[in-house]
């Protein structure tokens, strides 16, 4: 009898052991989702395809503050004088941003895809995002850094790196003779 009991015993030590960590797994992964997670990427403008935009979105359940950026690659030092391009020079990307709510996002115009491959390069540019949970109730609480790339190679056959007009003349071109010869038939 001795022996059931202390098997018993054993198995509802393991249990409870087993229902602890589950617990607290559960509260860790409850706790990692409802961080802010703020990401900087490329994409094309919606409507003029032949232009660039630098994307900071908070991807997050929580609102961020005290963002901020910082960079592997100087590209500043390729930005033009006249402040052609001011996405690089000021504004977010430079100044930080205090705060910035779940599923917001700071659009910034970079240019064309010549103009942005001539200050960019061919590399990825590695962005390092620092922030903050903005509602955290802990008095410790430590900044989150983040991790995105820039790199133009992946739009390199988008309509975003096609400025040629000439292209564009034809295509319209075509599609008038079209609705021509449909008039005429």
């Amino acid at each position: 009898m001795d022996y059931f009991q202390t098997g018993g015993l054993l198995i509802n030590i393991l249990t409870m052991l087993v229902a602890v960590g589950s617990s607290c797994i559960s509260y860790l992964v409850y706790k990692e989702s409802t961080y802010p997670d703020v990401i900087v990427y490329l994409e094309q403008n919606n409507e003029v395809k032949t232009v660039l935009n630098i994307v900071i979105k908070n991807i997050g359940k929580s609102a961020a503050k005290d963002v901020t950026f910082s960079f592997n690659e100087n590209i500043f030092k390729h930005s033009l004088s006249n402040c052609e391009y001011g996405a690089l020079t000021g504004g977010a990307l430079v100044s930080g941003i205090p705060f910035l709510a779940p599923g917001s996002c700071r659009i910034l115009r970079l240019g064309n895809f010549d103009d942005s491959k001539k200050i960019l390069g061919d590399q990825k540019i590695r962005v390092t995002t620092t922030f903050r949970k903005a509602n955290s109730k802990n008095p410790f609480a430590r900044n989150i850094t983040n991790e995105s790339y820039i790199e133009l190679l992946s739009l390199a056959r988008v309509d975003a790196s096609d400025n040629s007009n000439e292209k564009k003349i034809a295509e319209n071109l075509a599609k008038i003779e079209k609705a021509l010869l449909k008039i005429k038939t």
